[in-house]
């Protein structure tokens, strides 16, 4: 294997790590797990997201979304209610309260780690740092899009 590879993997591998140690944890704010807070900020950054379109984003099937939003709607932090567009049977998915309250302790969990990062690097880089990430982003949907047949999810403009 080229040695370029190694090495972007290498930090590839490192990055995972320390974001995981600059925000939440495997298990974190009420229990949730990262995959759970995902799917809480997809709803609360679109109200009334159907399930469809989540499981779409998330690369997961419709059955494995509902795997994965069932125990959040069980455990009180989503709420499923029939659409009443153009297909009634469509479920949407809103935030409850505590809902709500829970994917702000994850926001600023997550925000506060990534400031300490954002702080960290020198202010002149930050904007090329920026910048050479939505360029791994995009590649990575690429990628994704080959190896799966999928349609790749465009960026979340924010």
């Amino acid at each position: 294997m080229p040695s370029r590879i190694r090495e972007f993997e290498q930090c590839c591998w490192d990055v995972r790590g320390l974001l995981s140690r600059l925000g939440p944890d495997e298990v974190c704010c009420d229990g949730l797990t990262p995959r759970q807070c995902r799917v809480l900020r997809a709803v609360g950054e679109e109200p009334e997201l159907d399930l469809t379109t989540l499981a779409r984003q998330e690369g997961l099937t419709l059955s494995g979304m509902s795997r994965r939003v069932d125990p959040l709607v069980q455990g009180g932090w989503l709420a499923k209610e029939r659409g009443n567009g153009d297909d009634g049977r469509a479920l949407k998915l809103g935030l409850t309260k505590k809902g709500k309250e829970s994917l702000t302790q994850v926001e600023d969990t997550i925000y506060g780690g990534i400031e300490t990062l954002w702080q960290a690097m020198n202010p002149g880089e930050r904007g090329k740092v920026l910048d050479a990430l939505k360029v791994l982003v995009r590649a990575a949907r690429r990628a994704e899009q080959k190896a799966t047949g999928r349609r790749a999810i465009p960026l979340r403009a924010k």
